[in-house]
């Protein structure tokens, strides 16, 4: 496996237990994920609209459970069943050299213990067929769902998706 791919790999897995962290650690999480906010703001961002769309959703940490929750708004539970489109920064969940599931992000990945956005700027995406990872921002089309993983903080998905051109 390349070196660059198991980095990415491996910062995904370490995101996806952010739910492991105790309440003491809660004010030094929370330091952390405020600094990598701000650097990760100096870094580029996928302007897709539909970005603007999911950041309608308000989610919220509990701090005590360390799950999260959602309140979707009717425009974006109407997008429930229907193909969507969407691009972003990829963050593979496999280790291999190409895979079919992966989480797609708003901003661009840097820490592999903080996430690289908040709940509504991330994706969970399930290709039809395999892709390699790519650095730069990719486009995927498929059937948008609503999940409800509140340990991991994913509230998208994307099922069937192709990578469009």
């Amino acid at each position: 496996m390349k070196p660059k791919l198991l980095t990415i790999s491996l910062c995904a897995f370490a995101f996806l237990w952010l739910g492991g962290f105790s309440q003491e650690n809660s004010s030094a999480l929370d330091a952390e994920l405020s600094a990598e906010r701000k650097a990760q703001d100096n870094l580029p961002k996928s302007k897709d609209p539909m970005w603007n769309v999911l950041a309608k959703t308000k989610t919220s940490l509990d701090k005590v459970k360390w799950h999260y929750s959602a309140e979707h708004p009717e425009e974006i539970k109407a997008l429930v069943g229907k193909e969507v489109t969407i691009s972003g920064f990829m963050l593979p969940l496999e280790s291999t050299e190409k895979f079919k599931h992966f989480i797609i992000s708003k901003r661009t990945p840097t820490c592999g213990f903080c996430p690289p956005g908040e709940p509504n700027e991330i994706v969970e995406v399930f290709m039809t067929e395999e892709v390699s990872w790519d650095d730069d921002t990719i486009k995927v089309k498929g059937t948008f769902e609503l999940v409800n993983n509140a340990q991991l903080g994913l509230f998208f998905k994307i099922s069937n998706a192709q990578k469009i051109q």
